[in-house]
């Protein structure tokens, strides 16, 4: 089987994802960082949002907790699903507008982890990770896989990987299911507009 052919029964970006390396360098070099200077307490604190975010002069941890991590399973798990996602839809949107989105679906997991769970559940916890924003993407590559985009994605295990950490963030404590679910119902609705917007499906490609 020659290579055109094999490309169209699974699908290789052509291009090293330079953003999603980029985000991952950012995020292991600032874990390596916490570990080393911050005690786990203090770094929670100091990086971490939660519902009683004081505007005026801790709006920065809106980035900051998205891209801290309070171990090394945490930061890898995430940069390894970082990865995997990341790679097909930076070729897909461009470095520039999958940046967007990352960040994007990153804000949506935290404001539905901490703001909502805070007002309406009145817990006051604090939140630190990826896992928002990786599982945006994966909304995204769901959205775009159904739209007919990118079917030659490993669309099984797309699923296989949301129904798993959906199962730990079930069953574990300290796990911010409802992160996870904001970042990936905003991604999923990022997709699903791009496909729509843009209108090209992968048949005609």
């Amino acid at each position: 089987m020659g290579e055109d052919q094999a490309r169209q029964t699974y699908y290789f970006p052509n291009e090293k994802p330079k953003a999603t390396i980029a985000i991952i360098i950012i995020n292991v070099l600032l874990y390596i960082v916490e570990a080393n200077f911050f005690k786990d307490r203090d770094m929670w604190e100091l990086f971490g949002i939660g519902w009683d975010l004081n505007w005026s002069s801790e709006w920065y941890k809106l980035l900051t907790a998205m891209f801290t991590h309070a171990s090394v399973a945490h930061v890898g798990s995430n940069m390894i699903a970082l990865y995997g996602a990341g790679m097909y839809l930076e070729e897909k949107f461009g470095s520039k507008r999958f940046l967007i989105y990352y960040l994007i679906s990153g804000l949506a997991g935290e404001f539905l982890g901490c703001f909502f769970s805070g007002a309406v559940l009145g817990r006051n916890s604090l939140s630190i990770g990826a896992s928002g924003a990786v599982f945006g993407l994966f909304g995204m590559l769901i959205a775009l896989s159904l739209r007919g985009q990118m079917f030659r994605i490993p669309f099984v295990r797309v699923i296989l990987f949301l129904a798993l950490s959906l199962a730990d963030g079930l069953t574990e404590s300290g796990i911010d299911i409802l992160g996870h679910a904001g970042g990936f119902i905003v991604g999923l609705i990022i997709g699903l507009v791009y496909s729509f917007t843009t209108g090209a499906k992968a048949s005609e490609e």
